[in-house]
């Protein structure tokens, strides 16, 4: 199976239209209908101690899998080409560095140009460039069934880590609230760099606010979510051995990415009655959560879009072909600017600021969506 998996692109460009249209559009939209409480809080990130995950708490994973995802299909034309692992090997370096700059700029940190306000690792295209690095090399080098006891020996070397292991000043031992193992790590390790660490006013020191996201230590599990997306793409590939041969079917592969992914859901829900689903510190047990939904939302668009050949999904494409570059450019470029020229003058025709946020979001979306579909026309795509 070398051509491109269209159900991969679908999913991929399902992830961004969410990310970079939808939950804007649904917020203003759930601030006009009383009692949707629950729905308005589906497009933000919960709080530590939840335990709970929200439809907004899904896009970072879904984003980390789909990267895992590729990887096969990637290294198969690879191969095909007739390339040296030499070449492969730099092929994997060159694409971390090129996502960790990214991030960087992302941040708006690589362009401020002052040391001590850089914040190495801040950011998705980062996490992203960290799992992607370890998968690349795990499935070039060792058998799906060690994969499979690589990423499980992740996720409990993780969790015991943060269980048993405590600091003297008070972090870690069980805690997987603010004073968690991972913030602690981070602290240390980066320093002033860490990305919640902030110079005083007069620059001679720095000082931490509250802990949100921790990136060193939870890159165990970064790398865990990638590999649930490699071993995805293993079983839609059809080529796999032992743990992942499948036969050429749809029916049968459809099945496997359901099952699959159901047990990873049930494992990860049945793990969370000790370690909390928390999303800031990518808990196992949230790392089994959302790569189990991932494995099984494949699973229902590839019957749907490969198998069945069903079309209705196709506008979806222009968001995953460019994922990247919507993601990047997003961050350093002001589309609203363009919206708001078109869509101010409106405002004396509709006195609810709600609505004219509907408005102005969904000019928005068909803005972003239009220029996505001219570049997917003129095959122009963002390869990292």
């Amino acid at each position: 199976m070398n051509e491109r998996l269209k159900s991969l692109d679908v999913l991929r460009g399902l992830n961004m239209f969410f990310l970079t249209v939808f939950t804007a559009w649904m917020v203003e939209f759930c601030q006009l209908m009383p009692g949707m409480e629950w729905l308005q809080g589906q497009w933000h990130h919960n709080p530590f101690g939840s335990n709970t995950l929200t439809l907004h708490d899904w896009i970072m994973p879904l984003f980390l899998f789909c990267s895992g995802t590729a990887i096969p299909f990637a290294f198969s034309k690879y191969e095909a080409q007739g390339r040296t692992r030499k070449q492969m090997y730099w092929r994997i370096f060159r694409r971390v560095l090129v996502l960790w700059i990214m991030g960087m700029i992302c941040q708006g940190n690589l362009l401020k140009y002052d040391f001590a306000r850089f914040k190495w690792f801040s950011n998705t295209l980062q996490s992203i460039a960290v799992g992607y690095g370890f998968a690349a090399v795990f499935y070039m080098n060792f058998k799906p069934r060690t994969q499979v006891w690589i990423a499980g020996a992740l996720l409990v070397g993780y969790w015991a880590l943060l269980m048993f292991v405590r600091t003297p000043d008070g972090f870690g031992g069980g805690d997987f609230g603010q004073h968690n193992l991972c913030e602690w790590v981070d602290r240390v390790v980066l320093g002033s760099h860490c990305d919640h660490a902030y110079l005083t006013e007069d620059g001679g020191g720095f000082y931490f606010k509250e802990a949100r996201y921790t990136w060193l230590l939870s890159s165990m599990n970064f790398i865990v979510t990638v590999m649930t997306g490699m071993f995805a793409g293993e079983i839609l590939k059809g080529e796999g051995k032992g743990l992942f041969k499948m036969e050429d079917t749809g029916i049968r592969k459809t099945l496997m990415l359901l099952v699959f992914g159901a047990a990873m859901y049930a494992a990860g829900k049945l793990w969370s009655l000790q370690m909390p689903l928390n999303k800031y510190i990518w808990t196992s047990s949230m790392t089994l959560v959302t790569s189990g939904i991932s494995f099984m939302l494949l699973g229902v668009i590839y019957w749907i879009v490969d198998c069945r050949r069903w079309k209705g999904l196709d506008w979806l494409l222009p968001f995953g072909l460019n994922a990247i570059f919507i993601y990047f450019i997003g961050y350093i470029c002001d589309f609203f600017s363009v919206t708001n020229h078109l869509t101010t003058g409106l405002k004396q025709y509709i006195s609810d600021p709600h609505w004219f946020g509907l408005v102005r979001h969904t000019v928005h979306g068909l803005l972003v969506w239009g220029l996505l579909y001219l570049m997917m026309k003129k095959k122009i795509f963002l390869r990292v």
